[in-house]
């Protein structure tokens, strides 16, 4: 498999969270680099209910070749039962950081 650099996004419902899975991910050198937005406001259906609730966007860089472990935390360390998960392939990115972001996953 080729490496490349993969995005992806996550959101939880604290700061204490977001930055409890962002250190936890870093530790285990499932990514590169964790970026934590918020609070943030996000409304959405649940259950037939419009909910509109206050979150912490956690922007997770890492490369293809820890996709499936990194796929594999969220399902069981994230606090949400069905946790949002998008994940984007970066199509420019800069030499060097790339160099550096692929040392990061061991």
């Amino acid at each position: 498999m080729k490496k490349t650099l993969s995005i992806g996004w996550t959101t939880v419902n604290s700061e204490k969270a977001a930055e409890s899975l962002a250190r936890e991910i870093i530790e285990q050198k499932l990514a590169a680099c964790v970026q934590i937005d918020g609070p943030i406001h996000s409304i959405y259906k649940w259950e037939g209910i419009i909910q509109s609730e206050r979150e912490w966007r956690l922007m997770i860089k890492f490369s293809s070749r820890q996709s499936e472990k990194l796929n594999v935390f969220i399902e069981d360390n994230h606090p949400y039962g069905e946790p949002e998960w998008v994940v984007l392939r970066a199509d420019q990115v800069a030499p060097d950081y790339l160099k550096w972001a692929f040392g990061q996953d061991g």
